[in-house]
């Protein structure tokens, strides 16, 4: 089972209270925003649902229908199933900051010097701008055009039959966004909402993911979401060597077409996983490092932030050395 496992479950009585807590503390002026908010709850609350009756049991939900595979390139799920695409879009605060906080001196410097140290090292390993990943010939075939080279690509991932989760998987994920993205975020594998659903991040811990991109000024239609697996594996668990194996190539290929300034992995499998290393959640974090030559940064999952609230400072942290990274590669 991942450590980071995906939250696939209704909304309960706690969980609605929770976030009822972090919009009132959001809507304060004097609070920290959201995402900063430390997941307590008030005596008074905390005695109310102390004595709240328990939720009735959720019903299971039926078999979902077809659903698009990619925002870019949507694939029937079936050749008799059609559906429209769906693009999952962050709404973008008016007050979002793409750069570290003014009232910060201390962070801001910190994050200066982080940028700085990761252009040092771009430049001492000679990256080139989109890593060292050749284009895949698709992009040839279809005259550069990213969209329609991820739409074929994603037609040949969707049958894929090369390890076992293809026998128990609803849909096949390939990834949605926007194909001339400069910033990919990836998850390990699908979770049980995604799996029904046929795309990435949709369930809590994807809204959670939602407004994480809204609060560096991005939308989910700016960047480009994925994971390292494209089917789920049973009970979240995590992503198997063998699997990996077999379904990473469909991922250096998505990425030989987006040729994103930078990748960010999303929890401690995701990043051990895609960097080919057994080094901790702690030591990923608050570093650049490269797959293929694209920078990559690690923080941690939403799913995670979503059973930890204390965690959103340092994710939060993470996200703005992102957004300034990406920020200077923009501007070189």
């Amino acid at each position: 089972m991942s450590s980071h496992p995906r939250d696939d479950t209704p909304d309960s009585l706690p969980a609605i209270a929770g976030d009822l807590l972090a919009w009132i503390r959001q809507n304060d002026t004097r609070a920290p925003a959201w995402f900063l908010d430390d997941g307590a709850v008030a005596p008074e609350m905390a005695a109310a649902l102390a004595a709240a009756p328990a939720p009735p049991a959720a019903p299971v939900a039926p078999a979902a229908a077809a659903a698009p595979v990619s925002a870019t390139a949507p694939v029937p799920a079936s050749p008799d199933a059609h559906v429209a695409p769906k693009v999952l879009v962050a709404s973008r605060p008016e007050d979002a900051s793409n750069a570290p906080a003014a009232s910060d001196p201390a962070f801001a410097a910190a994050c200066a010097a982080f940028v700085a140290g990761a252009l040092a090292l771009i430049d001492r390993e000679g990256v080139p701008t989109g890593g060292r990943l050749p284009p895949d010939p698709l992009l040839a075939a279809h005259g550069g055009d990213k969209a329609a080279a991820l739409a074929a690509l994603c037609a040949e991932v969707l049958p894929c039959t090369k390890c076992a989760l293809n026998a128990t998987r609803t849909h096949t994920v390939f990834g949605a966004g926007n194909p001339d993205a400069d910033l990919v975020f990836i998850g390990e594998a699908p979770g049980q909402d995604e799996d029904l659903q046929g795309e990435p991040f949709v369930g809590r811990s994807g809204q959670l993911l939602t407004k994480i991109i809204g609060a560096i000024g991005y939308g989910r239609d700016d960047v480009y979401i994925c994971n390292i697996l494209k089917c789920r594996p049973p009970g979240n668990r995590d992503p198997l060597p063998a699997e990996v194996e077999q379904c990473e190539p469909h991922l250096r290929r998505q990425l030989a077409i987006l040729r994103p300034r930078a990748i960010c992995c999303l929890g401690r499998v995701a990043g051990q996983t895609l960097l080919g290393t057994e080094a901790s959640l702690g030591k990923l974090r608050g570093a650049v490092h490269f797959y293929a030559g694209i920078p990559v940064t690690v923080t941690y999952h939403p799913a995670a932030l979503l059973r930890n609230p204390g965690w959103k400072r340092d994710t939060w942290d993470d996200v703005r050395r992102l957004r300034a990274l990406v920020d200077a590669l923009q501007a070189r």
